[in-house]
């Protein structure tokens, strides 16, 4: 199971101080278990007998079918993380080239976090990521000037490192999936990496199967590291006006950062990042994030521009190439006989005559896949991105590829 049903979410999140729900592993005095489970978020844990009959959360509930255990975990008053005062350090000075995880903002707000190194977005633009109540308040306009460091740290006028170019907008009527932005940058006024972690890598998924210690590089609180608590989150979260909002199809951590350190991002990784997440809020027991699938669904796919990953290096010989060389280097390593055709990759793996598609561009691989003669044939897709793609002919597999 990956996703809470609803008419779960509605049975459980009616009662008193649940504040939302999500997929996850259950903890036992803190520590995860094996066991897969409905976390059921309160903002305070109450033992039974305060508590009617009707009022307390059940054991057990059903699930397609399936019997799962809940688990009650506390995660107090999520908000978006508003700034602290300004702290002396590294991240609250003027940065030229600027890492990721440093001080940033809108004119009109005090001071978040430059998430990201250097990206490319789909229209081939510079631009670094962090959070849409970072960048773009709701006075913002396109082409607004971002400070960094924030104007809390004391940016002003000629402390610019960019423009805002997209955002996130927060609904208080619908559910939201995003809170993030975009700020298109000199490529030269970014450094290529996170600051006390490394250089970005590459983009990829959480999963709560593994045992992945989380990271994050912040502007308050540097580098935390986390554990992943749930997945396929429905949350309350309060900051973004007189009402909390609700967010859905966001992760929850352990507690990961305080406020200043919005727009952070969260990942995998010994001396560089592979990126899951954007910090957008939290609470002292809890941090909330924004999934890479949904940042890409926000703002189509971000290309990590710089470093020494998977999606950086200018030589497409070498590990760092883009998507399609380090599918081809793939394919090599595990298969005699690979050969390059126009948009694909032959591959002899008897019995089958196999065409491998890059999917990057997807309405190019659905055209490709509907040429084609082989026996079998997969569009490969870079981790993160969505697989649903239109007028795809039976028998083609859509997958997706972590390299």
């Amino acid at each position: 199971m990956t996703d809470v049903p609803r008419s779960v979410r509605k049975q459980l999140e009616s009662l008193p101080h649940v504040v939302g729900t999500a997929i996850g592993k259950k903890r036992v005095e803190g520590r995860k278990t094996d066991e897969t489970c409905i976390v059921v978020f309160v903002d305070e844990k109450l033992p039974d007998a305060q508590l009617t009959d009707k009022e307390i959360i059940p054991e057990t509930v059903e699930c397609d079918g399936e019997t799962l255990a809940t688990d009650v975990q506390q995660v107090g008053e999520v908000t978006a993380l508003e700034v602290q005062p300004s702290q002396e350090s590294e991240r609250t000075e003027r940065l030229r080239p600027a890492p990721g995880g440093v001080s940033i903002g809108h004119p009109e707000i005090t001071a978040g976090t430059m998430g990201s190194t250097l990206l490319e977005n789909e229209d081939g633009e510079s631009v670094v990521l962090t959070n849409a109540h970072v960048a773009a308040p709701e006075v913002a306009n396109e082409g607004d000037p971002i400070y960094q460091p924030g104007p809390e740290d004391g940016g002003e006028e000629g402390d610019e490192i960019g423009e805002l170019r997209e955002w996130s907008e927060i609904s208080s009527e619908e559910p939201n999936t995003s809170d993030s932005a975009l700020v298109s940058v000199d490529p030269d006024d970014i450094d290529e990496e996170i600051l006390g972690i490394g250089p970005l890598v590459d983009f990829s998924e959480p999963d709560i199967e593994s045992d992945d210690e989380y990271v994050k590089s912040g502007r308050t609180t540097g580098v935390e590291t986390g554990e992943l608590r749930g997945r396929d989150t429905r949350i309350e979260v309060g900051g973004f006006g007189p009402e909390p909002v609700i967010f859905e199809g966001v992760d929850t951590f352990t507690s990961m950062g305080d406020p200043g350190d919005s727009g952070s991002l969260i990942g995998i990784g010994d001396g560089e990042l592979t990126a899951t997440n954007l910090l957008f809020a939290g609470s002292d027991d809890a941090t909330i994030a924004i999934p890479t699938s949904s940042l890409f669904e926000e703002h189509g796919e971000l290309i990590v521009e710089n470093g020494d990953g998977p999606d950086n290096g200018d030589d497409p010989d070498e590990p760092g190439g883009d998507f399609e060389d380090r599918l081809r280097d793939r394919l090599e390593d595990e298969y005699d006989e690979v050969s390059e055709e126009e948009s694909a990759f032959r591959v002899s793996a008897w019995p089958l005559d196999l065409l491998v598609i890059p999917g990057e561009d997807l309405d190019g691989a659905a055209a490709r896949a509907r040429e084609s003669n082989s026996d079998a044939v997969v569009i490969a897709v870079p981790a993160g991105m969505e697989t649903e793609i239109p007028d795809v002919p039976a028998g083609v597999a859509v997958v997706n590829v972590d390299l």
